[in-house]
């Protein structure tokens, strides 16, 4: 069971990495807009919201539940995340879009139909989203489906479980805009420090998620003194936030 859950590991992040060096190879070689690759990260905000909307409903579904009892909550609740969620990414990618907007000539900060029309046509935009669309859902197979962790989840749980990583993936995404600062244009090296840092924070937390003692170590950090025994229930929830 160890050995197939860190063989699905390797496999995930090895997929990780190609996609990285592919986005990298990609902005050097001149075939894509780095500013393709901005937006490409910010609208993958959206591709994570969908397939853990899928995640949630495995779960809900594997769910044993007591008799006389109804997943008729549970189901709703997925809605409310569809809410909740898509109004957490519009509110902090509107406001990276703005700070982007005000330095960039070619996007206006009125938020038009007419700024999406210029994001679509960045030249090697689909390819950028392309490839991370790929990403997520060998992600979500080689992680998720082909382990069966929908049985052994809490929706709970479970249901917050994005919100740590869009933090601080948006917050990532932040770094192209000091150089707008500097520049009237974001460079190639704003994009590749985007890629680079993003793979490094997907590879630390997935490290600490698969690493008992660091998991261990982070857990009793988080741990009451006069509640020694919540040290378990900590650890499965924080290796639930940091994995994929």
């Amino acid at each position: 069971m160890v050995q197939s859950v860190l063989k699905n590991n390797i496999q995930s992040q090895s997929i990780q990495l190609l996609n990285t060096v592919l986005l990298v190879v990609l902005i050097l070689s001149g075939q894509i807009d780095p500013m393709a690759i901005v937006f490409s990260y910010i609208f993958e905000t959206i591709i994570i919201g969908v397939i853990h909307v899928l995640k949630l409903i495995c779960i809900i579904y594997h769910k044993e539940i007591k008799k006389g009892k109804s997943k008729a909550i549970d189901y709703l609740s997925v809605l409310f995340f569809i809410v909740h969620f898509g109004g957490f990414v519009v509110i902090q990618s509107g406001i990276i879009y703005t700070v982007i907007a005000i330095q960039d000539e070619r996007f206006s900060t009125s938020l038009s139909g007419f700024n999406f029309y210029r994001i679509f046509g960045l030249e090697g935009f689909y390819l950028g989203v392309f490839t991370i669309i790929a990403t997520r859902i060998a992600s979500f197979y080689f992680s998720f489906l082909k382990q069966k962790k929908y049985l052994n989840q809490e929706v709970e749980v479970y249901f917050i479980k994005p919100y740590l990583r869009i933090f601080l993936q948006q917050f990532v995404a932040i770094i192209p805009v000091f150089f707008l600062f500097f520049s009237s244009k974001i460079g190639m090296i704003a994009a590749l420090l985007l890629i680079v840092f993003r793979a490094i924070l997907d590879f630390y937390l997935s490290q600490i998620a698969h690493n008992p003692l660091q998991l261990r170590k982070l857990a009793l950090k988080m741990l009451s003194k006069d509640k020694p025994e919540e040290l378990e229930s900590i650890e499965k929830i924080t290796k639930t936030f940091l994995e994929e």
